[in-house]
C-alpha cells in the first residue's frame, strides 16, 4: 500500500562543546581569563573551531537552559553560584572536570553525589584532590590547563623583564641591575580598562609577554604558569606556599619568604613538552568520551523537549488539587485519610500539608504494605470506622470499587476518588449512584 504523503521527522539539537564566559563588572584579574584561553587552545588542538564553541556565562552555571553542552572545567570554583552550591550545574551542562579548585572541605551530600557522576575529577591542586578523596570521590591531580599552552618560537629571546604584581617585601632581594631594567605591571584591571573585554585583554597581555619577555618575576599563579608554558624564564616568588600551588610546584619552584635570599635570578626556561602533550591528550580524550556518551542521548531529548514544557494535566493529582481548592478554605481544620501507598498519595499529602496548615493526616490505608508513610503507620480500611468525620482520598485505581463498597457499607460520605479518569465501570457507577450526598 502506497502512502500519498510521507512525513519526515529529523532530530535536531544535540550536544555542543562549551567554554566559560567570565565577564565581570568590578575589579578583575586577567589570570582568570588565561584559563579560558587555555580551553580555547585545547579545542584548537582537537580541531574544534571557535565558531562552534558555546560560551556559558559563569553566573548561569546553575540555571543554564540553552543547548546541551559539554563544558571543560579548568577553573577555580571558590564562590557559591546558586543556593550554596559549588559544583552542581544545570542539567543541560555536562562538566568535564580537568583542573577544578575548591576551598570548602565540607562538601554536602548532594555535591558529593553530583561529583561522583562525573568521576574522575581532575583537580588543579593537591588540596582540592585531598578534599575529593576524603569524600570518596575518584580524583587525580591534573594541574591547570594554562600550563599546556604552546611554547613560543625558540628564536625569540625577548628583551624585557616583567615584574608582575610582586610583593613589596621582595623588592630588597631583587638585584639593582634587574630592578633598573624591569617593567612593573599588574594583572589587576577594572572593566573600563578592558573595552573589548577581559579575555581580549588577557590575549593582548600574554601575547606581549610571548613576543618580548626575557624574564618574568611574579607572585601570581597565572603570571607564572602561562609564561612557563611559553618557554619564558620565570621566577615565582610568594611569601607563603598557597594551597593553590600544591602540585604546580612540581613544575616550577615556588620561592617562599625563607628562600628569597637564595633566588636564582638567571633561571633557564622550563621545557616539558611531553607533559603538555599528555595533558592535552588526556583532556581531549575525556571531552570526546563525554561527547560520545551524551551526544545521541541529548539529540533525542532535544527533539522531544520542543513541546515538553507546555502546561499539562497530571492525572490523579491535578484533579485532586482542583477538588480540594474548590471545597476547602485555607483556614479549615479537618483530618484526612489516604487510601493506597502510591505516588499520588505522596503528592496529595504534600499539597495538603503545604496549603492547609490546620489539616491533619489521621491514617493511611493499604491492603498489603505495612510501613510508616509520611509519619503514619499504615492500617486496614476499618480505621475509617474510628474516623467518621475524616475525608478519605482514594489514591489508587485498584481500590476504587472496594472503597465504594466499603463507603456504602459504613455510610461514609466524605471521600474523593483521585484515580477515576472520567469513565466509570458500571459496577463502580452503581455504588456511586447509591449515595445521595457524595461529592465527586
Amino acid at each position: 500500500m502506497m502512502r500519498d504523503k510521507e512525513n519526515s521527522v529529523m532530530c535536531g539539537g544535540g550536544v555542543k562543546f562549551g567554554n566559560l564566559d567570565f565577564s565581570r563588572s568590578e575589579r578583575l584579574t586577567i589570570g582568570d581569563d588565561v584559563q579560558l584561553l587555555a580551553i580555547r587552545y585545547l579545542y584548537k588542538t582537537m580541531g574544534i573551531e571557535e565558531k562552534d564553541i558555546l560560551r556559558i556565562p559563569f553566573h548561569r552555571l546553575a540555571d543554564w537552559d540553552g543547548e546541551y553542552v559539554i563544558l571543560p572545567i579548568s577553573f577555580p570554583l571558590y564562590g557559591y553560584h546558586a543556593e550554596m552550591k559549588i559544583t552542581q550545574f544545570s542539567p543541560k551542562i555536562i562538566p568535564v572536570f580537568l583542573g577544578v579548585s575548591v576551598l570548602d572541605t565540607h562538601l554536602s551530600d548532594e555535591e558529593v553525589q553530583y561529583l561522583r557522576r562525573f568521576e574522575p575529577i581532575g583537580c588543579r591542586d593537591g588540596y582540592t584532590m585531598r578534599i575529593m578523596r576524603a569524600h570518596g570521590i575518584t580524583a587525580y591531580l591534573g594541574g591547570c590547563m594554562s600550563a599546556s599552552l604552546p611554547a613560543r618560537d625558540k628564536t625569540i629571546q625577548g628583551d624585557t623583564i616583567y615584574c608582575i604584581d610582586i610583593q613589596d617585601d621582595l623588592l630588597p632581594y631583587i638585584p639593582e641591575e634587574i630592578k633598573k631594567q624591569a617593567v612593573f605591571v599588574s594583572h589587576l584591571y577594572y572593566p573600563e580598562d578592558c573595552p573589548l573585554g577581559a579575555e581580549k585583554k588577557a590575549e593582548e597581555v600574554y601575547g606581549n609577554y610571548c613576543k618580548s619577555a626575557k624574564l618574568i618575576i611574579t607572585s601570581r599563579l597565572h603570571g607564572a604558569l602561562p609564561c612557563v608554558a611559553m618557554g619564558i624564564p620565570v621566577i615565582f616568588a610568594k611569601d607563603r606556599m598557597s594551597f593553590r600551588f600544591l602540585g604546580i610546584n612540581s613544575l616550577i619552584h615556588v620561592y617562599t619568604r625563607q628562600e628569597w635570599s637564595t633566588i636564582d635570578w638567571n633561571p633557564a626556561p622550563i621545557m616539558y613538552e611531553e607533559l603538555k602533550a599528555l595533558m592535552i591528550q588526556n583532556a581531549a580524550k575525556r571531552i570526546r568520551e563525554s561527547y560520545e556518551k551524551y551526544s545521541s542521548i541529548f539529540r533525542i531529548s532535544a527533539f522531544y523537549e520542543t513541546n515538553a514544557a507546555e502546561e499539562c494535566h497530571v492525572e490523579f493529582y491535578t484533579n485532586t488539587e482542583d477538588y480540594i481548592e474548590r471545597n476547602f478554605d485555607i483556614n479549615d481544620s479537618f483530618s484526612y485519610i489516604l487510601w493506597g501507598v502510591t505516588q499520588t498519595a505522596s503528592s496529595v499529602d504534600a499539597y495538603i500539608r503545604e496549603h492547609y496548615p490546620n489539616a491533619r493526616l489521621a491514617g493511611v490505608i493499604d491492603k498489603k504494605k505495612r510501613l510508616i508513610f509520611h509519619g503514619v503507620k499504615t492500617d486496614t480500611k476499618e480505621i475509617l470506622e474510628d474516623h467518621k468525620d475524616a475525608w478519605c482520598f482514594v489514591c489508587t485505581g485498584a481500590a476504587i470499587l472496594e472503597s465504594y463498597c466499603y463507603f456504602e457499607k459504613i455510610g461514609h460520605t466524605r471521600f474523593y476518588q483521585c484515580c477515576e479518569d472520567g469513565k466509570k465501570h458500571e459496577k463502580e457507577a452503581g455504588y456511586q449512584n447509591s449515595f445521595s450526598n457524595v461529592c465527586l
